[in-house]
């Protein structure tokens, strides 16, 4: 299943006060996952597997959990418990230890302003410090060699306003893991510790006004940007080390059943909550722009929409770093992509006119370790996935993805189109061909056949296929029996008392045989299918359009939909016929529509079966389609931020 680390050992941070501690203990008590191995791969959350262990304080400050008064004492120390547990969470690379901080009370705070301490840890730049201790900085009996300093801190020139978050992962790219027994803390202002606790590894920063600020670093310590501490200053640029190379490194001891097999980096682009919920159709869509590792990187912003997900295969560096910036591709800056309606035409319009408004930025830049089964779907635009390296699957034939936007919609990108037939072709005559629906045709029946070069299918469709398989003992092939694992896997179908049942989402699929301008239709085409399986207010809003469109274009459409061998659909089928009536007109942006359909209306098969449709169709300049698709390209933008010939969010391109 798809293991993401932090959504199993999320914590949720607490004070735990300690009512009855010897001198030796902290107030401020440590949480910590009580079994790795069921913690590692466990897809849910579950609070057994949080324990408390107290931690041992080895100074005044640290025994209250707070720095009062920093002019006589700026530093806590503690130390952990030495248990195998604790030894396995700090020497695996797979885990850090997160801090939150606040202010105290104000009885707690001083008054006036102290001076800086000049003992302080770096008393010439940094009013905060935190850091981890190590076996050489105690003695034999165990106690601190007189005053330590961090060998390798995480500081900052100015100490965080209101509560803040730090974590430090117990491996480093240079360091590796060693010894690791305990940390230290210092501050040149008063500050409280609220919490600690052992949490899966994550790289990198993450500023929101109803969290506060969150810093993720390597064990080998790092310096918080003076912008996120000041104000709503961010920075423009971020470098962090992917996970993978960190736990990857030499010294590392991974304890928690992983040898670092099957694992991925998921680098996560957080925007800040600036757009409105609906924007209006004329509204400009806003764009930002970035340079990540070799590569530019467009992204639309859409509602609702508070991240962007890259796997860290599409950046093969080490090293990850992004800059945002204001420059567009010059294929975005002339698309006709930004705003609607778009009424024109015309591909290269005025730029100053259509460049898109990049005032947005971004809210934080995180990365984080996670291990997919082979059978859970990776998380991406479809944006991405047309440029996706083929030497990055998983899988030699194909690669399974969920689109961010709506995850229940799982993407197949197959190799060829004979390896998408193994797994789909029978399905295509059992759910659309005109003459096939609902029945299993033997691979005898269907060797001659054509099926699709691209496919959709909903849940239920999919449940009542393999339920009348089950039923009638009917030989499935070894790559529909793999399908079946897959759905089965993802809840898309479930096994009830009475057999298999629909589940949730639907699946579509493109292949690599076909070439670069198809590969982006089809995707186009049928991740639209995705969302009228997958969402009802859509479906409701094509139902309507497909009610107010000129009959005589629909009665063109469905016939071009009967005559065409390679189709064939099942017209008789209402639901099929509006979903296909919407994908078709969809499938590419307004400034082709036209074309589009003036080009269908000279084939020869449809002149010689409807002549005087298609001489309709050319009278009016297919304006009745236009309509159509002026409605519910305004539902889709102004919904998700998409609209037709182009549902992808995010746009990729080699520097």
């Amino acid at each position: 299943m798809h293991i993401l680390l932090r959504g199993v050992l999320a914590f949720v941070f607490t004070s735990l006060m300690c009512t009855a501690c010897s001198d030796t203990l902290s107030s401020v008590s440590l949480a910590l996952p009580t079994d790795m191995q069921k913690a590692a791969t466990s897809p849910v959350a579950s609070e057994q597997l949080i324990r408390v262990v107290p931690l041992k304080a080895l100074n005044k400050n640290a025994r209250t959990g707070i720095i009062r008064n920093p002019e006589k004492s700026d530093v806590m120390y503690f130390a952990f418990e030495k248990s195998p547990e604790m030894l396995g969470l700090t020497g695996s690379g797979l885990y850090a230890l997160e801090l939150e901080f606040e202010p105290p009370l104000p009885a707690a705070k001083l008054s006036g302003t102290a001076p800086i301490n000049t003992s302080a840890i770096q008393p010439d730049s940094a009013e905060f410090a935190v850091g981890l201790l190590y076996a050489s900085d105690f003695s034999a009996s165990g106690k601190l060699k007189g005053t330590v300093m961090p060998q390798h801190p995480v500081t900052a020139q100015i100490l965080p306003h209101g509560t803040f978050t730090v974590s430090i992962g117990f491996a480093g790219t240079a360091i590796g893991t060693a010894n690791i027994r305990g940390f230290m803390v210092s501050a040149q202002s008063a500050l409280k510790l609220k919490s600690a606790a052992i949490v899966p590894v994550r790289y990198g920063w993450l500023k929101k006004s109803s969290t506060g600020l969150w810093y993720g670093a390597t064990a080998d310590g790092d310096n918080i940007p003076t912008e996120l501490c000041t104000g709503t200053g961010i920075p423009l640029r971020t470098e962090l080390p992917k996970p993978s190379a960190v736990i990857h490194t030499e010294n590392t001891v991974i304890e928690a059943g992983y040898a670092g097999k099957g694992g991925r980096d998921s680098i996560v682009i957080h925007f800040g909550e600036d757009l409105p919920a609906t924007p209006a159709a004329e509204q400009k869509q806003p764009r930002l722009s970035f340079q990540c590792s070799g590569k530019r990187i467009s992204v639309y912003r859409a509602p609702n929409i508070s991240h962007l997900t890259l796997d860290g295969c599409l950046f093969p560096d080490a090293v990850f770093s992004i800059e945002q910036t204001d420059e567009q591709p010059r294929a975005e800056r002339l698309s006709n992509t930004d705003m609607l309606p778009d009424t024109s035409g015309q591909a290269d319009m005025d730029e100053a006119d259509n460049e898109a408004d990049t005032t947005p930025t971004v809210c934080g830049i995180t990365a984080e370790y996670y291990t997919p089964a082979l059978l859970t779907p990776i998380t991406a635009d479809p944006g991405l996935i047309l440029h996706w390296p083929q030497a990055q699957w998983r899988q030699p034939s194909y690669e399974l993805f969920a689109w961010e936007q709506f995850p229940s919609v799982l993407i197949f990108d197959f190799i060829d189109y004979a390896v998408q037939d193994a797994y789909l072709k029978r399905l295509s005559f059992f759910a659309e061909k005109k003459g096939f629906t609902g029945k299993l045709l033997s691979d005898e029946m269907s060797h001659s056949l054509h099926g699709f070069n691209a496919h959709d299918y909903r849940a239920e469709t999919l449940a009542a296929f393999f339920q009348k398989a089950e039923e009638e003992t009917f030989p499935l092939n070894t790559s529909e029996l793999h399908l079946r694992k897959i759905l089965f896997h993802n809840g898309i179908i479930v096994r009830t008392e009475t057999g298999i049942e629909a589940g949730s989402g639907a699946i579509v699929s493109i292949s690599r045989q076909s070439p670069a301008y198809l590969r982006y239709r089809f995707i186009t085409h049928e991740c639209l299918h995705g969302i009228y399986f997958t969402k009802e207010s859509f479906r409701d809003t094509v139902t309507e359009v497909f009610r107010q469109t000129d009959p005589r274009a629909v009665l063109f459409l469905r016939r071009y939909f009967e005559i065409y061998p390679s189709l064939q659909y099942n017209t008789d089928d209402d639901y099929l016929l509006q979903n296909e009536f919407m994908a078709y007109i969809l499938q590419q942006g307004s400034d082709s529509l036209q074309q589009y359909f003036i080009q269908l209306s000279w084939f020869h098969l449809m002149n010689a079966a409807e002549p005087v449709l298609c001489r309709y169709i050319r009278k009016t300049k297919a304006a009745g389609f236009m309509q159509a698709a002026a409605q519910m390209d305004s539902f889709l933008y102004t919904t998700w931020g998409i609209k037709g010939g182009r549902i992808h969010l995010v746009n990729i391109e080699s520097l």
